[in-house]
């Protein structure tokens, strides 16, 4: 019997699949592939790299194929993948390593996704758990199998492994999602799905889920409405006793109420409507934090710490952490709030949020010594990496130390530029006066991050150019890229440059309204720190 089977569908990956065999050399004790219809070439490479390989009609169902998957794998443990996703050298010693310790039954792992605006944002995934006929997929899309894993680690007394080691999802960078409309396509899989069963809970928690990641405000408040009048009455609704079911309440609170009192009041009905989950701990300790009711946030982001971590440990660890460190800042308890960064770091030493709270702490306390110090202990404890360089950039274009931010960002541009490092450096460039560098940059980059596109007609509006481009960018998204350019820009202090902005942008006072009074508001901010 193999140790690990590694299980995947595919449809025409034959882009994807030379890396992913690449990254998963050591990871295939045996390796079945469910093929739904590829036409590239995907079940030669496949066959040629020694799988198993099952030719499956796809019906609209993503959980049929992993099913089948499942069902011919003989190994001791499942591991699934998908094509676009490529475990780091890390994680595959991880999982090796977890195969002969008894006591584990199942592990998560941390799948970094690429956001569309260049952040990334880290996910903890069920993805690995022995073998057993008891785990099988539900849901058509966005399939789901911990209902299964957790019954047999109950049974078994086995654990739960949280590893730390990541695995980088390419599928929703821009591009690639792009070339093959996910969005579009998992939008219209999940509202089938609801037409079907309109009290298919799961389906609408997907749907909030998906206008999150792409940061779609208008899919994300007409679906948090429709899901909240269905919930709230009449009958009254009762949502399954899942690990998802907070998940669900939060999101839609988010989506719908802008103020975080109508959200605070509307999560408190649902308290003992579901069972304690950290994502909606986590919710209605952001909604108070923000609404200024430190205690009860601080009671909320310590019951997220103390609930059982499961297959989310972020929410029990970083996100609460970073709570109480707000929380502890505004009552003006630096120490603890510093304290709260730390453990945080243990947690997720990668974690762009606490990193930048690490750097603007030691920049309080000590200037640049005190935040070189913290930087090369880091680097000592947890080696060097692409966040913690981008989060020196950004504390520096804060701090308007401009040459820092293009020492730390200028390693990681890559040629041809791209990534938030190269959007990073273009507004370094503007601030410096050098604005046609900044332009240039920013129209190399804003096809794949569009918050380029608000740099690019900064700079065009500087240089008193036509800025005749267009970008795949919300007007709520627009403003807010824009604003961040013009901050930059005016906390640089080059009143040549600033008084450019300031003739030239009645040429985009019909897109942008609110430009005098910001403008207006930001040199006055710059006369009060004098």
């Amino acid at each position: 019997m193999p140790d690990l089977s590694l299980c995947i569908i595919v449809r025409n990956e034959a882009d994807m699949l030379p890396e992913f065999l690449a990254a998963t050399a050591d990871l295939r004790d045996e390796f079945i592939a469910v093929d739904t219809g590829s036409t590239d070439g995907t079940l030669e490479m496949l066959r040629e790299a020694g799988a198993t390989v099952l030719e499956q009609p796809w019906n609209d169902d993503f959980a049929a194929p992993r099913n089948t998957a499942l069902a011919a794998a003989t190994g001791r443990w499942i591991l699934v993948l998908d094509a676009d996703e490529r475990p780091s050298a890390e994680l595959v010693a991880q999982i090796r390593s977890l195969l002969d310790d008894d006591t584990a039954g199942a592990a998560t792992f941390r799948l970094r996704n690429r956001l569309p605006h260049g952040h990334v944002r880290e996910t903890d995934l069920l993805r690995l758990w022995r073998r057993d006929p008891a785990v099988v997929y539900r849901y058509p899309i966005h399939e789901d199998q911990t209902d299964g894993i957790t019954h047999c680690l109950e049974r078994d007394g086995r654990r739960l492994v949280n590893l730390s080691g990541t695995c980088d999802h390419l599928g929703y960078t821009r591009t690639v999602a792009a070339a093959r409309n996910k969005k579009e396509r998992d939008l219209t899989l999940l509202t089938t799905c609801i037409g079907a069963d309109p009290d298919d809970w799961y389906s609408w928690y997907k749907i909030l889920e998906l206008a999150r990641f792409w940061d779609d405000k208008p899919l994300w408040r007409d679906t948090a409405q429709q899901l909240v009048a269905r919930l709230d009455g009449p009958p009254t609704a009762t949502l399954p006793p899942t690990t998802w079911a907070g998940k669900l309440v939060a999101l839609a609170a988010a989506g719908l109420f802008s103020a975080p009192a109508e959200q605070v009041t509307w999560l408190d009905r649902w308290e003992d409507r579901i069972p304690p989950t950290p994502a909606f701990y986590l919710q209605r300790g952001l909604a108070l934090e923000r609404d200024a009711r430190l205690d009860r946030a601080h009671a909320d982001f310590q019951r997220c710490r103390d609930l059982p971590a499961g297959a989310m440990p972020m929410n029990t660890t970083v996100r609460p952490l970073l709570g109480l460190c707000r929380v502890a800042a505004q009552r003006g308890d630096l120490l603890t709030a510093g304290d709260h960064v730390h453990q945080a770091l243990i947690y997720n030493p990668r974690d762009p949020e606490a990193l930048l709270a690490a750097v603007s702490f030691a920049w309080l306390n000590g200037g640049t010594e005190a935040r070189d110090a913290f930087l090369a202990e880091h680097r000592q404890l947890h080696g060097d990496s692409i966040e913690l360089s981008i989060t020196v950039a950004e504390h520096a274009l804060q701090a308007g130390l401009w040459s820092d931010a293009d020492t730390h960002l200028a390693p990681h541009v890559g040629e041809p530029p791209r990534g938030r490092a190269a959007l990073l450096l273009a507004r370094s460039h503007l601030a410096q006066g050098r604005v046609e560098e900044s332009r240039d940059l920013c129209r190399e980059i804003m096809n794949d991050l569009p918050e380029a596109g608000m740099g690019y007609l900064t700079c065009c509006l500087v240089l008193g150019e036509t800025a005749d481009f267009s970008v795949d960018l919300e007007q709520a998204r627009a403003d807010r890229a824009l604003k961040e350019w013009l901050r930059t820009l005016w906390r640089s202090r080059q009143a040549a440059l600033m008084a450019k902005v300031v003739d030239h942008y009645p040429l985009v006072l019909g897109v942008f309204p609110w430009l005098p009074g910001f403008l207006s508001a930001e040199t006055k901010k710059l006369t009060a720190g004098r």
